[in-house]
């Protein structure tokens, strides 16, 4: 019974404020780097067996307070990166929201291929393919902890859930926060989604959802 603990990176200075996408630079800010910790300190105790993470520097960082903590070192995966946004990539969001596109993007996302980038439905098959490739590494009561981007981790749960695609963004995901997602024989039960770690609290209670998510003899 592997599980995934899907995490988003920590805040930077640009979060609201650019399209980041995959541009290179992009660091945590004070804010983000205590989350990084406080992921850390709530994590270590747990049978963590891999940490995988978005190539992306924001994403690395985040992962690397928990690598150092478990010892455990920090397998990139391009699979878990940020959408390629193309022509978009670096551009203010105030600019963004006056193009005709961006209003498609807010109804049907499952239309929209960003211009010289990557389509929602191409984003999902990766994001998702990433993740099933990553439990299938894993030993039978393994956990793992991905560390990717708010809407990778969206597009993913949104497909678990069996959420139509154009509904993805109903998902909030915020920086530094934890969704848990659990296999079981082929089937796929998900644990807290977008949760906010805290150092005083025991880690996800995770022993006793994985043991309630067992089937019934």
């Amino acid at each position: 019974m592997p599980a995934l603990i899907l995490a988003r990176h920590g805040e930077t200075d640009v979060i609201g404020k650019k399209l980041t996408g995959r541009i290179n630079g992009i660091h945590l800010n004070a804010s983000g780097r205590k989350q990084a910790d406080v992921i850390a300190a709530y994590l270590k105790s747990l049978k963590i067996g891999a940490i995988f993470s978005s190539p992306l520097e924001r994403a690395m960082e985040t992962a690397r307070p928990l690598s150092e903590a478990c010892g455990i070192p920090i397998s990139p995966h391009s699979g878990l990166t940020e959408i390629n946004f193309g022509a978009w990539q670096g551009r203010p969001y105030r600019q963004l929201e006056k193009l005709k596109l961006w209003q498609t993007i807010q109804t049907s996302p499952s239309r929209v291929t960003f211009p010289a980038g990557e389509s929602f439905i191409t984003a999902r098959q990766r994001m998702v393919a990433s993740l099933e490739e990553i439990v299938s590494v894993l030993g039978k009561n393994d956990v793992a902890v991905c560390f990717s981007h708010c809407d990778p981790i969206r597009l993913a749960i949104a497909y678990f859930l069996n959420m139509a695609l154009d509904d993805f963004q109903r998902l909030t995901i915020e920086p530094g926060s934890l969704s848990l997602v659990i296999f079981i024989d082929g089937k796929i039960r998900l644990g807290p989604i977008n949760f906010q770690a805290a150092e005083s609290e025991s880690p996800f209670r995770l022993n006793e959802i994985m043991r309630l998510s067992m089937p019934e003899e």
